[in-house]
């Protein structure tokens, strides 16, 4: 599996884009969008797998595709199944999940550094004064030593 687990769509443009595809084919053709998404762009088109992910019978299936392939919706590259949107929305989403995750590990470690907590967990812990729940980081041999006296 790929490493999107949401993706934009824009709920306009899918429904012009479409007009002029039967309740059948549009329906198709959202999983195939959902399965290019999920597989960062490209899914096998291997028909059993599609049969079945589709859970249609292969005529059906063959005549769904040939409709999609001769309207452009999804075309047909080193043997999978592609659409020209997502190949431009899945290294923007991608790289954008890169730059999220990279920030976060530099922030925790500039907190880390700062604190000069070797080995931090987020915990929650009870107020005394109040009774509402906080989080707080604290380090581990803290956390296990204050769970011992409490």
């Amino acid at each position: 599996m790929g490493t999107l687990k949401w993706y934009k769509r824009d709920p306009r443009a899918a429904l012009i884009g479409m007009m002029g595809l039967t309740l059948e084919e549009c329906g198709a053709y959202n999983k195939i969008l959902d399965l290019i998404y999920i597989q960062d762009g490209a899914v096998a088109d291997d028909a059993d797998y599609l049969c079945r992910t589709l859970n249609c019978d292969l005529r059906t299936w063959k005549r769904i595709k040939a409709r999609l392939l001769e309207l452009g919706k999804v075309y047909v590259h080193a043997g999978c199944l592609r659409n020209e949107r997502a190949d431009e929305e899945i290294p923007n989403a991608v790289e954008k999940i890169k730059t999220k995750r990279r920030s976060s590990l530099e922030r925790w470690a500039t907190y880390r550094n700062i604190k000069g907590l070797p080995n931090a967990y987020g915990v929650i812990t009870t107020s005394r004064k109040k009774e509402s729940l906080s989080a707080k980081i604290v380090p581990m041999a803290k956390r296990l030593s204050d769970e011992e006296e409490g």
